[in-house]
């Protein structure tokens, strides 16, 4: 009989959730994290970070620019706080491969990673209408390889936070 790989990411009793990943991905993600906020202190206008700031009106510039401005520092220090509380999560017991965490908790992991999957799939011009898979082969002189394993990792692991969200439902 096989048995069915349980994931990154379990759901515990008291609405509570185990996330399980080796330390060093742990510490990837964290300077990950911790580089997007970075970039976000000092150059949020940056084109790279377009999707984490998205037109609320396309068709009128000036409405769109009066909702930036009114919304832009709310929407900047909510992306920041949930950075914070990801980092300091997954930083949390760093010599065991799983920690507990609450649900307030991993939402705040999933808009982190969230955050930088929308910052590396801008940088890789990834679009609504692309027909990305997991599978997909990098090549070895591919510039972009990186980025995309990067991109589906992400993916796979929004996955996993998802699915448990759903099985505490």
């Amino acid at each position: 009989m096989a048995r069915k790989y349980a994931g990154p990411v379990q759901t515990l009793p008291g609405g509570r959730f185990s996330l399980s990943l080796e330390v060093q991905d742990r510490a990837s993600l964290v300077a990950l994290i911790v580089q997007l906020r970075e970039t976000l202190l000092t150059t949020s206008t940056a084109d790279s970070m377009r999707r984490l700031f998205p037109a609320a009106y396309h068709q009128d510039p000036e409405h769109d620019a009066e909702y930036q401005r009114l919304m832009r520092d709310e929407l900047l220090a909510s992306r920041l706080q949930s950075m914070n509380t990801a980092s300091e999560m997954l930083q949390r017991d760093p010599t065991s491969k799983s920690i507990e965490l609450t649900a307030a908790e991993l939402e705040e992991f999933m808009r982190s990673i969230n955050n930088l999957r929308l910052v590396i799939g801008t940088m890789l011009d990834i679009q609504e209408s692309d027909d990305l898979y997991e599978d997909d082969e990098v090549e070895e002189d591919d510039p972009s390889g990186v980025h995309r394993q990067l991109y589906h990792y992400l993916g796979w692991l929004l996955e996993w936070v998802v699915t448990a969200q759903s099985a505490a439902l």
